[in-house]
């Protein structure tokens, strides 16, 4: 049986020892839904079979949050570095 979203998001929670904001954590269970359905499909397993079921769960949605939050800083850092040439430059976008 699956694990639900709050369930999960409950054990990735814990695991990380933060709350996680709910659209956040909505991208990133997707992200890790999508990659144990195929991890899973490739193998020919169903759901939990060897282990590939809600605690793998909880890991890969815990690596996607690691991932979509570094992917956010750089984009931010990014606009912030942007920014601050433009405003260097006499707001001449490059």
């Amino acid at each position: 049986m699956k694990t639900t979203t709050f369930n999960l998001k409950a054990a990735v929670e814990e695991r990380i020892g933060a709350e996680i904001c709910p659209a956040f954590f909505q991208k990133a269970e997707q992200y890790a839904r999508r990659k144990l359905n195929f991890i899973n499909e490739r193998a020919g397993r169903e759901y939990g079979e060897d282990g590939y079921g809600d605690e793998y769960l909880a890991i890969l949605t815990e690596e996607a949050i690691g991932q979509l939050a570094f992917s956010e800083y750089t984009h931010i850092r990014s606009m912030e570095i942007m920014a601050a040439r433009a405003a260097q430059e006499g707001g001449e976008c490059v």
